[in-house]
């Protein structure tokens, strides 16, 4: 039922993809939007009708002529979940067909548990989300598994030994959907979250750059209204970009990556390397527990803490020369913040990236560059994966049956 997202959308895709982001629309107006025939239009929209995934809900009179009938989704035709998960954080969310959040759980994340045993839980925990929403199992379409890359999204395999030797092309979505009874698809966590900003539609433009601070970093980037993913869905890795002057060791086998020097695990450990500080901010040093740590030096600077403060600016402005890279390269001029880590430390870096930018992306002279804080800063990637399962159904293989 679920294909694999090689970039092209079929037009019953495209019909979809523009009712689930402008919500109301008419024929003509999908004419105009899509720049198919009436004709055309109207031979698909027939066969979304007729199978249960589109309804008609009343008319529009503009000027003389015949009132426009009018179409949006059927949101309880199916349903999507999405999983962000890595080593410290799990979100679960379940969307309906309109792309509308129905229900939402947050847990811990994987810590140092094998693979075997993180599957066996989060199993657990998607049916239990499920199950509460009241959502019939037989209109689940799918589960949109996100995390880190590098990835093999074709065998749903992670290609980095981490958090354990273990999950080194471990069969990841080929394990969680035996266990679910549901088709899996593995995406990179900055990919989802940018394609989840793109149809929550409160980017304004269709190309822009997203920078994903959870408890790594990464990049993804919407060109055009869809996801670059290069040839094997492994681009815009911001993560392991060189900076100049910078040479931390980083867990990919190079140094000065940005993540080795911006990321939470190092602003946590900067804190730890100072026991008076780590002491006032209340920080162990327990790995599966960095997005915690990284939360209570936010919670310093929000106080006043000099040195936390001092930390986290330069955390955001090396970040901040990393969106130049991303900007120079991709001829952007808007830049979304999104991941965990953001949810209260997202106006410092916003405010550090957006100087950085400002001051040396080369397109600057033609257009400032924008940096936004994405809409749903926790779940933007959990949201994602489950927009990419619906995105990726083969839409004449789920005309609609009784649950």
């Amino acid at each position: 039922m679920l294909r694999k997202d090689d970039g092209r959308v079929t037009t019953a895709g495209r019909m979809l993809d523009l009712l689930r982001t402008r919500g109301t629309l008419s024929r003509v107006e999908l004419a105009e939007l899509s720049g198919l025939t009436q004709a055309r239009i109207t031979h698909v929209v027939r066969r979304l009708l007729d199978g249960g995934l589109v309804r008609e809900v009343g008319r529009e009179q503009q000027g003389r002529g015949q009132p426009r009938r009018l179409l949006e989704l059927e949101a309880d035709a199916w349903y999507a979940v999405g999983v962000q998960f890595d080593r410290t954080t799990t979100t679960i969310v379940v969307i309906d067909f309109a792309g509308r959040r129905v229900a939402t759980a947050g847990f811990r994340g994987t810590g140092t548990s094998g693979p075997d045993s993180a599957v066996s839980t989060l199993a657990d925990q998607v049916d239990d989300l499920v199950h509460r929403t009241g959502v019939p199992r037989g209109r689940v379409l799918g589960v949109g598994l996100v995390t880190h890359g590098p990835q093999d999204r074709e065998r749903g395999m992670l290609l980095m030994a981490h958090p354990t030797p273990d999950w080194l092309q471990y069969p990841l979505t080929s394990t969680l959907s035996n266990r679910l009874g549901l088709p899996v698809l593995l995406e990179n966590d900055a990919t989802a979250a940018a394609t989840g900003e793109q149809w929550s539609g409160t980017v304004p433009t269709d190309t822009f750059g997203l920078i994903y601070l959870g408890s790594g970093l990464g990049g993804g980037i919407v060109a055009d209204g869809n996801a670059y993913r290069g040839r094997a869905s492994n681009a815009v890795e911001i993560g392991h970009v060189g900076l100049m002057g910078a040479s931390a060791p980083c867990v990919c086998g190079n140094r000065g990556c940005a993540e080795a020097e911006a990321g939470p695990r190092t602003v946590v450990a900067q804190v730890l390397a100072r026991p008076d500080l780590a002491e006032r901010l209340g920080i162990k040093a327990h790995e599966e527990n960095t997005l915690a740590d990284f939360g209570r030096v936010v919670r310093g600077w929000q106080a006043g803490d000099p040195d936390a403060t001092t930390i986290l600016q330069q955390s955001a402005r090396w970040i901040g020369r990393t969106a130049v890279t991303m900007v120079n390269l991709f001829d952007l001029d808007t830049v979304v913040l999104a991941g965990p880590a953001l949810i209260s430390a997202g106006p410092l870096y916003q405010q550090f990236i957006e100087a950085e930018l400002t001051r040396h992306a080369l397109s600057r002279k033609l257009s400032r560059p924008r940096v936004l804080l994405s809409a749903n800063v926790d779940t933007a990637a959990a949201i994602g994966g489950a927009l990419h399962v619906l995105r990726s159904v083969a839409v004449e293989h789920i005309a609609r049956t009784p649950a």
